[in-house]
């Protein structure tokens, strides 16, 4: 990339006509999105993945249960709580979490074009958020903690892009608290921001009280949201419990599940043999490519030329650029391809400026980005509508199945089971069947992530409730590498002495049926 010239000042000469442009350009966002989580005229995809966690613990909370108290989880209760509340107000219903995919990703392109109008001109302002759409979002379709965490996150961007008074670097440090009532890994937010206030004041050469004024904004903003929201939480469940499951838990038992570790990285990538991935392998290349590389030269830039007369605006830049920085190292320490994923608009951003230039290199790599947004917001839709799809009628709604072996799942139990019964080993069906869990956990794994006071809870669970079903994984079966954080023994044997193999699934995945008590005898 070469020696950066001077640029048209962003968002100069904005025509009244020009007004049309972002609502029409959210009403195609939303329409490309509607086609990718729902099947006309509006049957929602099966919220499979981890959402299904979060939809199963807020079904839980809707029965009178309490997260930290009743069930196990180890992030803030955001999630669980926003489902529990659209659940009082429509019912547990399928299309949920779909609909919040639409409705978040519409927003969060809203917002990048927001932050983008201060630092891009013309065409240029839309395509971050157009990448962001096309490829790491659609990508990652599964309504999670991460996505409404990087909402706030950028709410937060930007509030601040314009300017930062005392009184906006509140209401940022407010949207940094709210991010981290979904994950408390957003604490690095606000640190990162505190950073460029410590940064911007020396360029700006401020005083040290307004200095003082605006890092107390942050922070007053930031722990008002945060002590507000989870109080009562606390109140209900007591700190020693809270503190547990949100940073005790999280600090010694989660990285021992493999993909909560550096080993996530670039371990899952698209298959070249299934057609319905190949429109992902460009999310995949691009963000693994620029995340954080593009941070990384961002710096050099500034360094080479910040001192050179030219109307660039380094402030809001750099507040980008620490913005996603920090993003992306509340994900670095498990970077699996989905977080990347939901930490990668920063990144996108400030490739679109690094390429919104005369040059001819990078004139044709941002016509390429252009193609590729282009190619991609017809294909994707057309292959999630031509790909192989069944729908069950659910008690949670109609929807539809992308998946054969998980379609047969569904059916096999929905046969053989009423809402209300007990069932345990798959969080999607314990939600879509509206099932009830007999542990405080949704799912076991084969590592200390699964304690063992959380197995003889299960067990005891599966005994008091005679539990008729239960799902069970092949993978449990592969003692790990370190055999001390297997802590399943007692369940195998209890599942042997006690249940058969009912149903044995093409990927291995089987289904155990209680024995009748002449059997067990």
């Amino acid at each position: 990339m070469g020696m950066l010239p001077e640029r048209p000042v962003p968002g100069a000469g904005r025509r009244r006509g020009d007004q049309w442009i972002l609502p029409c350009f959210c009403l195609g966002c939303s329409l490309f999105l509607f086609l990718e989580t729902f099947v006309p005229p509006f049957t929602p995809r099966a919220a499979a993945g981890d959402q299904a966690i979060y939809l199963h613990n807020a079904a839980r909370m809707f029965e009178g249960q309490m997260i930290y108290r009743d069930y196990d989880h180890f992030t803030p209760p955001g999630t669980d709580v926003l489902y529990f509340a659209l659940f009082r107000l429509f019912g547990i219903r399928a299309w949920i979490p779909q609909a919040l995919l639409v409705v978040v990703g519409v927003l969060i392109v809203y917002l990048s074009f927001k932050i983008c109008r201060h630092l891009l001109s013309g065409p240029a302002a839309y395509l971050p958020g157009l990448l962001f759409l096309v490829l790491p979002f659609t990508g990652y379709l599964d309504a999670t903690h991460h996505w409404y965490s990087t909402l706030a996150a950028m709410a937060a961007l930007a509030v601040l892009m314009q300017e930062r008074t005392p009184f906006r670097l509140a209401w940022a440090g407010a949207l940094w608290g709210l991010g981290t009532c979904f994950a408390q890994s957003l604490v690095l937010g606000p640190v990162g921001l505190a950073l460029f206030l410590v940064w911007e004041r020396r360029r700006r050469k401020e005083s040290g009280a307004l200095l003082l004024r605006k890092e107390a904004s942050v922070l007053v903003g930031y722990l008002g949201v945060i002590a507000g929201f989870n109080s009562y939480f606390v109140w209900k469940v007591g700190w020693h419990r809270f503190v547990y499951y949100t940073l005790i838990f999280v600090a010694k038992y989660y990285p021992a599940d493999s993909s909560n570790t550096w080993r996530a990285y670039m371990a899952w990538r698209p298959s070249l043999h299934l057609w319905t991935d190949w429109p992902e392998l460009p999310a995949w290349g691009l963000i693994h490519f620029i995340v954080p590389m593009v941070y990384l030269l961002f710096f050099v830039r500034y360094w080479r030329d910040s001192r050179r007369q030219v109307a660039v605006p380094w402030e809001r830049l750099m507040l980008v650029n620490i913005t996603g920085l920090s993003m992306f190292l509340m994900v670095a320490s498990a970077a699996a391809y989905n977080r990347l994923y939901t930490v990668a608009l920063p990144a996108l951003i400030l490739l679109v400026w690094f390429l919104d230039s005369p040059f001819k290199l990078e004139r044709a790599l941002l016509r390429c980005l252009w193609v590729l947004v282009a190619l991609l917001a017809v294909v994707k839709p057309v292959v999630t509508q031509m790909r192989w799809k069944a729908v069950l009628d659910l008690p949670t709604g109609r929807t539809a199945f992308f998946s054969p072996v998980f379609y047969e799942k569904t059916k096999w139990l929905l046969q053989r089971t009423r809402p209300s019964d007990y069932f345990f080993g798959d969080q999607f069906v314990g939600f879509a069947l509206k099932l009830r869990n007999p542990g405080r956990i949704a799912f076991v794994t084969s590592s200390d992530y699964t304690r063992p006071e959380e197995v003889s809870d299960l067990l005891q669970g599966l005994e008091r409730h005679q539990v008729r079903f239960v799902s069970w994984y092949g993978d449990l079966d592969n003692v790990p590498t370190a055999p001390r954080g297997d802590h399943l023994g007692p369940l195998r044997r209890y599942l042997r002495e006690h249940y058969r193999v009912a149903e044995t699934f093409s990927n291995g995945d089987e289904i155990w049926e209680r024995k009748p008590e002449s059997s067990e005898d």
